[in-house]
């Protein structure tokens, strides 16, 4: 830990008087790993929020901040830091200081996508209302669409309802779940959903929703039956 403790100074000297290049914005998921790109051959620092937490000299890398014990890596070949195992508070701005020269970076850390589960929540002979949902919607989005055509979209609800007539069976639909870091998808087959639902009360295999949901679907799938009846 002795390594840079004496250029740390010189450090913040020189974050201040050079020329800073246009920040760049890095995604990635809790778990996950981000490899910074801006390389460092054989003297440079990686620093978050202004205080260094890795570095190189002579071609030797060293760790300065604990948190990140065997979560910072750097490849001698590539000259790049990649951070692993990432965790939501590793999320803030990241500089790489190379010969007076400062590259900024915005690294958000989002919570991985969950598989949207679909179940149909009432039907009649007019009308039929499927309920996607998901365990978290954590800085993410929740959406239906017919075709490609956006029809709800919710940033809010972790069960959004899709009520579709007896035209709109023909189309197809499919609920997204997304946020910055990624989507999954779950697609619908309407007609037949609704209509196996309809003569025999079971739900169609394609719509069964993935482990973990069967509760909160069913209770929600309640309470939409009771604002559409």
């Amino acid at each position: 830990m002795e390594m840079f403790s004496g250029g740390l100074l010189l450090i913040f000297v020189m974050t201040s008087s050079a020329d800073q290049e246009v920040k760049q914005n890095l995604i990635s998921t809790v778990g996950g790993e981000v490899t910074i790109p801006e390389p460092v051959k054989s003297r440079g620092f990686l620093l978050k929020q202004g205080r260094v937490i890795a570095g190189v000299k002579n071609s030797v890398f060293e760790i300065e901040d604990d948190d990140y014990l065997n979560r910072i890596s750097w490849d001698r070949a590539t000259g790049l830091f990649t951070l692993s195992r990432l965790q939501s508070k590793d999320s803030g701005d990241y500089a790489v200081n190379v010969n007076k020269t400062i590259v900024s970076f915005k690294l958000n850390v989002y919570d991985a996508v969950l598989e949207p589960g679909v179940t149909v929540a009432s039907v009649s002979s007019e009308r039929c209302t499927l309920l996607c949902a998901v365990d978290q919607l954590s800085g993410g989005t929740l959406s239906w669409y017919q075709g490609e055509v956006l029809v709800i979209q919710s940033s809010t609800q972790r069960s959004l309802p899709l009520t579709v007539d007896r035209l709109g069976l023909r189309s197809s639909y499919r609920c997204v779940s997304a946020n910055p870091a990624g989507n999954l998808t779950r697609s619908v087959d309407a007609k037949t959903s609704c209509t196996v639902q309809q003569r025999t009360g079971k739900k169609s295999s394609h719509t069964l929703p993935p482990p973990g949901l069967h509760r909160k679907l069913k209770d929600a799938a309640h309470v939409v039956e009771l604002l559409v009846t």
